[in-house]
Order: C-alpha cells, then sequence, then structure tokens
C-alpha cells in the first residue's frame, strides 16, 4: 500500500521523540521508513534543521545581555508596584478614623429620627383626646369651628394611622365626618348644577382636608344618575318621544360635567371614567325595555320606508357625535348602548321591508283567460317589485352604512321564494297547461314560438331581477369580494327556469311533430306515397314528402323568431342558465332550437316504426325524407341525434 508524505512524517516524529530510540530497530520495524528510506532520510534533515534554527534561537534568548535587560525592566515593575501599595496603605490609615466617625453619626441620626417619631406621635395622641373632648362640646350649629376642630383630629389621625389602627376610635371619627359633611353633599349637586366653580373649589377643599376627596369626586356621578334618572321619568310622560334623543341626553349630561373635569382628576388619569360608569349604569338598567319597542310606531305609517329613512337620520347623527367625543371610554360605553337600539331598529325595518315586498309581490296577477297564452304580461309586472327592491337597498345603505345587508337580505330572499311559490301555485308560464276539447293547438310555427318564448322571457326577467338586486347590494355594501352578504337562493330559480326553457322547447317541437307525425302516418298508409310535385321522377328516385319539408320549414320559422330574440338580454339569461351557463350569449339561440330539434327527431324515429313491418315504397320513401331531414338539420347547425343517424344508416342498407 503506497504511504502519503503526512504518513512518512508522523511516523519519524514518532520515533524520534521516543527517548529509547534505536536507528537498527526502527528500520526493520516500521514499514513506513522501509517502504522509501530516501524519503525518510529528507525528512529526517528536515528536521534536524527545524531543531537547530529552534536551538540558536533560544540560545540568543539566554545571552547575558538580555538577561540583564529583562532583570532591569523586572525591577522597574517592582518598584512601581511598590510605590502603589504604600499610597494605598496611607490612604487605608486615613480612612479608619472617618469610619468611626461616620459610624457614630449614624446612630445619632437613627435615634434622634426615633426621638422625633416618638414626640410627634405623643403630641399626636394628646391633641387628638384634648381636640376630640372640645369637639364634643361645640354646638354643631357652629360649622366653622366644628371644621376646624375636624380638621385638626383629621390631621392627628393621618400621624396615629401610620402606626397603628383604633377601630373604636376610627369607627367614632368616621361617622362625625359623614354628620358634618351630610349637608355639603346637596351644596356639591346645586353648584354643579349652576357650575358654581368657587364654592366647588371650597366644598373641594373641605372634603380634601377631612380625607374624603374620593367622595367629593362620587358627587359628580351621582348627580349624573340623578339628571338622567329625572330624564327617563320625564320621558315616560311624553308621547313618541325618540330613543334617539336619548343619547343626546347623555351626552349633554356628559358635557356639562366635563367643563368641571379639574375637580375630578385622579391619579389613574381617567377624571371622567366615574361619571361615564354612572350614566351608562343607570342606562343599562332600563335599556333593553326602552329598546325593545323603540321602533314600533313605524310600521304605522302610510310609507313605513320613508318614515325609516328620516329616523336614521337621526341616527346618523348621533352615530356622529359618538364617534367625535372626546373621552373615547365614554364613547366605548355609548357604542354599546348604540348597538343595543340600533339591533331593535334594524329588525323592526327589517319587518317594515318584509311587508313593502309581500304587498309587492301580491300586485302581480295573472290576467284574463283570454290573455295567457303568452307571457308578455308578466315583466311589465315585476318592475314595480324592482323599484320597491331596489328602493330598500339604497335606503338601507343610506340608514345602516356598509353593513346594511344583514337588515334586507333575509326580507329580499323571503319576497323571491314568495315569488317562486306565487309563479309555480298559479302557474305563470303554462307548464301545466291543459287545452278545451273544442281549442285547437295553433299550427302556425312562427306563432307557437313567438308566444312561448314570451315565457321564457318571463321567468328571465325574475333571474335578471336576482341579479340586479345583489349587484346593487355588492355595489352599495363595497364588498366585492364578500359573497355571503348576498342573496343565495337564486337555485330555487333555476330549476323553475329549468323547466321552464325544457317545457317551451318541448312545446315547440311539438307544433313540428304533431303535423310530422300526422303526414308521416298518411304516407304510410297511402298506396301510392309520392306526392304531386315528384310524379314525373323515375321509379327508384323519391323526393322528399310534404311532411318532411314541412319540418324543415318548421325550424327555419322557428329560427327565424329565436333570432329576434338574440338582443332580449332575459331570454339570454335563462337559456344560458338553463344550460348550467356554460354557454356564450351567441350560443344561447341555437342551443334552445337545438333542444327543440332533439324532441323532433326523437319523435320522427319513434314514428317510423318497425322497419321489418314497413312495404319496400315506404322505406324508399322515408329514406329520401331522412336524408332531407338530416341535410336540413346541418344546414341550420342542428346536432344530428344517435337515433336519427341510425335509422338513416338502417335504412341505407
Amino acid at each position: 500500500m503506497p504511504y502519503t508524505p503526512e504518513d512518512f512524517d508522523k511516523e519519524i516524529s514518532t520515533v524520534i521523540e521516543d527517548a529509547t530510540f534505536n536507528e537498527t530497530k526502527v528500520l526493520d520495524s516500521s514499514k513506513i521508513i522501509a517502504s522509501n528510506p530516501e524519503q525518510s532520510l529528507a525528512i529526517v534533515r528536515r528536521k534536524m534543521t527545524e531543531i537547530t534554527t529552534q536551538f540558536i534561537n533560544h540560545s540568543n534568548a539566554l545571552s547575558p545581555n538580555s538577561i540583564l535587560e529583562n532583570i532591569s525592566n523586572i525591577g522597574k515593575n517592582v518598584e512601581k508596584l511598590d510605590n502603589k501599595l504604600q499610597a494605598n496603605i496611607r490612604m487605608l490609615k486615613q480612612n479608619e478614623g472617618l469610619m468611626s466617625c461616620t459610624s457614630s453619626i449614624l446612630e445619632f441620626d437613627t435615634a434622634k429620627t426615633r426621638t422625633d417619631t416618638l414626640v410627634k406621635v405623643l403630641k399626636a395622641k394628646i391633641q387628638w383626646v384634648h381636640t376630640y373632648k372640645e369637639l364634643q362640646l361645640i354646638d354643631k350649629s357652629e360649622t366653622a369651628d366644628v371644621y376646624q376642630k375636624l380638621v385638626t383630629l383629621q390631621q392627628c389621625y393621618d400621624i396615629l394611622s401610620e402606626y397603628f389602627i383604633d377601630e373604636t376610635r376610627q369607627m367614632a371619627f368616621e361617622k362625625t365626618k359623614d354628620e358634618f359633611l351630610s349637608w355639603k353633599g346637596s351644596a356639591t349637586l346645586f353648584c354643579i348644577k349652576d357650575h358654581d366653580f368657587q364654592k366647588l373649589a371650597d366644598i373641594e377643599e373641605c372634603y380634601r382636608s377631612l380625607g374624603r376627596v374620593h367622595e367629593f369626586r362620587r358627587i359628580f356621578g351621582l348627580f349624573a344618575r340623578n339628571e338622567f334618572k329625572d330624564y327617563l321619568n320625564k320621558r315616560s310622560q311624553e308621547e313618541n318621544s325618540s330613543i334617539w334623543n336619548i343619547f343626546e341626553v347623555l351626552l349633554d349630561i356628559w358635557k356639562h360635567i366635563a367643563k368641571m373635569g379639574r375637580f375630578i382628576n385622579d391619579d389613574d388619569g381617567k377624571p371622567f371614567e366615574i361619571v361615564s360608569n354612572s350614566l351608562y349604569e343607570i342606562a343599562l338598567e332600563n335599556w333593553d325595555s326602552l329598546a325593545k319597542d323603540a321602533f314600533v310606531f313605524l310600521e304605522s305609517f302610510d310609507d313605513p320606508l320613508k318614515a325609516a329613512r328620516d329616523i336614521a337620520k337621526d341616527r346618523q347623527s348621533v352615530l356622529s357625535e359618538i364617534e367625535n367625543c372626546s373621552d373615547s371610554y365614554f364613547a366605548s360605553l355609548l357604542m354599546i348602548l348604540f348597538d343595543k337600539v340600533n339591533q331593535s331598529f334594524g329588525q323592526t325595518y327589517s319587518r317594515i321591508v318584509t311587508s313593502a315586498l309581500l304587498r309587492a309581490v301580491n300586485v302581480i296577477e295573472m290576467p284574463l283567460k283570454g290573455s295567457r297564452r303568452k307571457g308578455t304580461w308578466f315583466p311589465p309586472q315585476l318592475e314595480p317589485l324592482q323599484t320597491v327592491m331596489m328602493d330598500i337597498v339604497h335606503n338601507a345603505s343610506f340608514t345602516f352604512g356598509t353593513d346594511f345587508a344583514q337588515w334586507i337580505v333575509p326580507s329580499l330572499e323571503h319576497a323571491f321564494r314568495e315569488l317562486h311559490a306565487k309563479m309555480t301555485n298559479n302557474d305563470f308560464f303554462r307548464l301545466n297547461k291543459t287545452f278545451d276539447i273544442e281549442q285547437k293547438q295553433s299550427t302556425d310555427f312562427e306563432e307557437v314560438a313567438q308566444n312561448e318564448l314570451t315565457f321564457i322571457v318571463g321567468i328571465g326577467s325574475v333571474l335578471q331581477l336576482h341579479d340586479t338586486v345583489n349587484h346593487a347590494i355588492q355595489s352599495a355594501s363595497k364588498k366585492s369580494k364578500d359573497s355571503s352578504i348576498l342573496l343565495s337562493n337564486r337555485n330555487l330559480l333555476e330549476r323553475l327556469n329549468k323547466k321552464v326553457v325544457q317545457s317551451k322547447a318541448a312545446a315547440l317541437a311539438k307544433s313540428i311533430s304533431t303535423v310530422m307525425v300526422e303526414g308521416m302516418n298518411e304516407m304510410k298508409t297511402a298506396v301510392n306515397p309520392v306526392h304531386s310535385s315528384a310524379v314525373k321522377l323515375p321509379r327508384f328516385s323519391r323526393a322528399p314528402h310534404n311532411y318532411i319539408l314541412g319540418v324543415g320549414h318548421g325550424f327555419l320559422s322557428q329560427m327565424k323568431v329565436i333570432s329576434s330574440y338574440s338582443n332580449e338580454s332575459s331570454f339570454i339569461n335563462s337559456v344560458v342558465t338553463a344550460a348550467g351557463g356554460k354557454l356564450t350569449e351567441d350560443e344561447a339561440g341555437i342551443w334552445f332550437l337545438n333542444r327543440c330539434a332533439e324532441i323532433v327527431m326523437n319523435s320522427f324515429c319513434e314514428a317510423v316504426g318497425d322497419l321489418n313491418k314497413l312495404p319496400e315504397h315506404v322505406m324508399m320513401q322515408l329514406k329520401a325524407d331522412i336524408g332531407y331531414f338530416i341535410d336540413a338539420a346541418k344546414d341550420l347547425r342542428l346536432e344530428i341525434t344517435p337515433e336519427l343517424t341510425n335509422l338513416n344508416d338502417q335504412l341505407g342498407k
């Protein structure tokens, strides 16, 4: 195995560092050295050079000159260190005297402080006893003298209470202060009412000197409670008093007290919290009863929506004042009350909206029997409902702001459910129509198409109304990506729409297939099925029969009518929705005609019956007829059904 230079270097270093080194044994025992003696010798020589260099350097460091220089430096450093030590020793000796002096001073100060405290407490206790006795002798009507004695007692009490509490003495003193300050409360209320700042300052000092400043501040809260209670009592006797006025009163009371804010400043930096809480507590006690039926009166108006819109102006004004209130804490409490009122207002508004919508739905009525063959009567009757719905969206947006949807969407969805039920129960689109025995269906293809397509336009108008309302809600709410605020019951209308489109496609197909089947049956039973236009043709040749020519004419007539509806958005909306939304507007017409053609083609196949039972001349005629049918369908861009293709193949054999 070849060895690297590192292997040689490591092996030689190990050998020469061994104190029992024997060159003969090394050459015999070391495979690495034995493998390449020349390289090993070169490494040994390099190491000898390194050792020689190190020895020379050490020799220079141990020369007499170097040693003397180093000893000189050591001596200088020792001398500097000795000087510093001597200086520190002198400083310590000086401080020993100062430290003993300082200790004596501290002991003296401590003793003096304790003595002064003891003297202060003894004086306070003696003065308390004498002053309390003097107070008992003073007539209660001498308020000035009583006040001075109480101030002295308060000063003594403040000192004594720092060291021990005598509960009996404390209770007696507090009771005496209560008796003295009892008349001050009423005086304070009058001063707050009149904004008498000078008297308030005097009363505040009185409370402060007696350690009752917190009680003085509470009187401002009591004033707020009393004022608001008085208003509520008077309000109960008023008629048609708007609940929004309560917010005006709350703000007025708060602003009245705010002018005296310097008297209720506290250490927490929340000077008005006591006033705000007092007003909020009284309001909250009565709020449920106040808000519950606050807006019921709106339902008695001739135009409740207009009345609600007028009330909403007061609501917006109150909301603006709350938002502009300088005290954020009071504003937050008012918003809690506002939300409760807004909830009640929203519920009443929803009932009003529901009533207005149901009235608009109930106005929609089918015309007299003679006019029911067309659906042209229906879209115009939807216009008043659309007007009401759009007014509701705009009014609600103005009334409730961008979060208005929650108050009207349930009502709008209910209105569409009621409209759906009415359209279904009254068969607006003639899905369950029956004909009198004497009444014969029109054979005019264009007339049938014109009549039936008007019903598709009708149901399309309902879908379009639903989409228009949703678009208006989305625009007014400014939440283009939030589908949760929109009407969600379009699928109910979509199912009905699909039935209508399928029914009308079947009706158009029936107008063609009925004549077609009758003509085919006549042809099949005729001795000579060749019609007059083909008498000059050879026997082996056949021209399309009249009945199949009528089919092509029917499809062409229906396509003409369908094309005339290509710009009718309601028709396009209905057909595209029935197709599952997979069509473009340009494809709607041909898709609908294909549904008609599919039914006609299936009717043709069924009418042909069993080919094995048909005579040869009928088979030849059917072959010519089906060939014409397929060519005409392709010319009109219609899809050929597999059944018709299969029948054509069988006739071609």
